[in-house]
């Protein structure tokens, strides 16, 4: 409230004083903070409890018609696939939308029909997208994600497959999609190979936060003005090394896309870009 009443410059003044006087309240004033310590912030934090909470999936669920509203309008789809705005002309989320229409052309083109693994895919936002791109597709959706997000999964679409283990990674599909999750697994470099093992045709990882002259790092996101009462963390990767691991797993890239600039992360040692891979299976 204090900083929609007051000037920017005192409530840079006031934030300053305040984080001097109470330095534990920083959680409040930064939605994205880098942490030194990395994935052992969260044994001691209660704070830190992931994605697999119940209030991400009520936000969902109250976005959802906004969302399949969105989608069946004309308009331009520069659209939020997870949160309730109306806005159609939002050029970062045109460009999430575009990018992935292309990738999703060009890796079905000559075909009719497919199977598609959506990696984090929570209740099936890339399946219905998918189906107001391209129509005329048939696709076999096969999602993973965890088990309460799932259940409404099956509701919304009894017709495709939904996971909550791995069991969605001993066989091999046409599409493999992983779209703002990669990074939320502690262990993202061999989920990488597994994701590489499982696709026959295409996989596309995007919305991926990489820097180019640091290190890998761990952040905390605290995306409480989204309804998401949780925090969980994440990774900056560094985008050599991610480019090393996946040639490393057979993968051959297509092209390269840039996606959107970060949120500022307090601390960090360099501001990620996030961007999108398109790669393909190579032959061995």
């Amino acid at each position: 409230m204090l900083r929609d009443l007051v000037p920017p410059l005192i409530w840079r003044m006031v934030k300053k004083l305040y984080l001097a006087l109470f330095p534990s309240q920083k959680r409040y004033f930064f939605e994205w903070q880098y942490l030194p310590e990395g994935w052992r912030a969260a044994r001691n934090d209660p704070s830190l409890k992931g994605w697999d909470v119940e209030s991400v999936l009520e936000a969902y669920k109250a976005n959802w018609p906004t969302f399949v509203k969105n989608l069946e309008s004309t308009s331009p789809l520069g659209i939020s696939l997870e949160s309730n705005l109306k806005q159609h002309t939002n050029i970062i989320h045109h460009n999430i939308v575009m990018t992935y229409g292309y990738v999703l052309a060009y890796c079905v083109r000559y075909k009719s029909r497919i199977s598609m693994l959506d990696w984090g895919g929570g209740i099936g936002h890339y399946y219905l997208l998918s189906q107001a791109l391209l129509p005329d597709l048939t696709i076999e959706y096969h999602c993973k994600d965890f088990a309460r997000f799932i259940e409404y999964g099956k509701q919304l679409f009894p017709e495709a497959y939904f996971y909550s283990d791995r069991t969605c990674l001993t066989r091999k599909y046409d599409f493999v999609l992983a779209s703002s999750s990669l990074q939320y697994s502690q262990d993202c470099m061999a989920v990488l190979q597994d994701l590489a093992q499982a696709t026959s045709g295409y996989l596309f990882i995007t919305r991926l936060p990489l820097v180019q002259h640091v290190p890998s790092y761990v952040i905390a996101q605290r995306p409480y003005q989204y309804g998401y009462n949780t925090e969980y963390l994440g990774w900056c990767l560094n985008h050599d090394e991610f480019l090393h691991i996946a040639r490393k797993s057979q993968l051959q890239l297509i092209r390269e896309f840039i996606i959107e600039e970060s949120y500022p992360i307090d601390q960090a040692p360099e501001q990620p870009k996030y961007f999108g891979f398109l790669f393909s299976k190579r032959l061995v």
